[in-house]
């Protein structure tokens, strides 16, 4: 019985940094409890940092701790947002989001919970690592079954975007456009794109064994996948004809590692942007993937706006850039399909972009001022704040 009291004390009572957070929580009008300081500070994943102690060098020891006024903010915030039985990885992604300071490995466990998700699909539907055999021929054969042989339909966001591609192909005041475009990709008619059912089972394979697996001619044939039949595209040119190697930021293997996958999965590499990419790099990314529906749709409303009434202008220019350079069209489809994003598809995304935005700044370090300012004028808006353009 005494001892049961003694830890309902210890547990109850409260320093004087706690009080003061309390009595500034509370003149923005919120009531916190020390218990519910207490909470947010349990572990695994505190959504709040422990005060800032110093050690006075009294003979006795011990030492004093002050509250950080700059908690105020993120103490508020919890005290708003807390709902029973609410996912703490969720909350910490969204005070995260709205700038505020959450313990930094909080923030790296969530975002990497999607890559954590990723490995263990992929362990479910490959199986066991073999401990002997090929490697290769097992990935390929697990991406085989896993995808399996039925052609991928068309979903409501593909059509509509293919719908809007012939429309834009279609139009005459565009025609020296497409003919500068053929000029830029002579191939494109003689192309063979990935079908859908191709594309999930390289998408299957390169997620498993890494992106080794995933040949610049495959690549090229994926973004030609992205737009309709034999539009020219300057990007799967690029990937056919530039001797420089396409994902040269992902040649090395990442630090951090998933239990039961190949060193190079796609998986890991996820993994070792959440644990290891600046915080902050972390926090534009957020930001970059919660823009991308909104530009989607904003992008798909204005071009058809101008179809329908006749007068294709500069959002129908725009698409056709999108079209011929390609650097938006995964971004487009995933803004389309995710209109209202959950949580953890936005974490997906943003770990995501840092990973794309990376292959990206490696290639922008060989390319001369020109190439960085087309790479400025053609990259969406929310991918910016990512790039090393310069």
């Amino acid at each position: 019985m005494r001892q049961h009291y003694v830890r309902l004390m210890a547990r109850t009572s409260h320093s004087p940094a706690d009080r003061r957070l309390i009595d500034l929580a509370a003149q923005h009008g919120v009531e916190v409890s020390a218990r519910h300081l207490e909470r947010w500070r349990s572990r695994p994943n505190p959504l709040l940092p422990a005060h800032h102690r110093d050690y006075p060098g009294r003979p006795s020891g011990g030492s004093s701790s002050t509250a950080d006024e700059q908690l105020v903010a993120l103490v508020v915030w919890l005290a708003q947002n807390r709902r029973q039985g609410a996912d703490r990885g969720h909350l910490a992604l969204r005070a995260f989001g709205a700038g505020l300071p959450v313990p930094e490995e909080t923030v790296r466990h969530a975002f990497a919970r999607p890559a954590e998700d990723l490995a263990k699909q992929l362990r479910r539907g490959f199986g066991p690592l073999p401990v002997d055999g090929d490697l290769q021929e097992w990935v390929y054969d697990g991406a085989a079954d896993l995808v399996g042989t039925q052609e991928r339909r068309l979903t409501a966001v593909q059509r509509r975007v293919e719908a809007i591609d012939r429309q834009v192909r279609a139009k005459p005041g565009l025609a020296p456009a497409w003919q500068f475009a053929t000029e830029l990709d002579p191939g494109a008619a003689e192309a063979d794109p990935l079908g859908r059912t191709d594309f999930a089972f390289h998408s299957a394979i390169t997620a498993m064994a890494g992106p080794s697996e995933m040949s610049p001619d495959t690549l090229a044939r994926a973004a030609r996948g992205f737009v309709t039949d034999g539009t020219p595209q300057w990007a799967a040119h690029l990937l056919e004809t530039d001797p420089r190697e396409p994902l040269a930021a992902l040649a090395a293997s990442p630090q951090h590692q998933l239990p039961g996958l190949p060193a190079d999965s796609i998986a890991n590499h996820l993994y070792a942007v959440a644990r290891a990419a600046p915080i902050e790099r972390l926090r534009a990314a957020w930001a970059a993937a919660g823009e991308i529906p909104s530009w989607a749709e904003t992008s798909c409303a204005a071009v058809e706006a101008e179809l329908f009434a006749g007068q294709p202008a500069e959002a129908t220019e725009q698409w056709a850039m999108g079209m011929i350079f390609g650097a938006s069209r995964s971004f487009l489809l995933t803004g389309l399909s995710e209109p209202n994003p959950t949580l953890a598809e936005q974490t997906a995304t943003a770990v995501q972009l840092i990973l794309m935005a990376d292959a990206f700044n490696t290639t922008l370090t060989t390319t001369d001022d020109d190439g960085r300012e087309a790479m400025r004028l053609l990259a969406p808006s929310f991918l910016l704040a990512l790039l090393t353009i310069g």
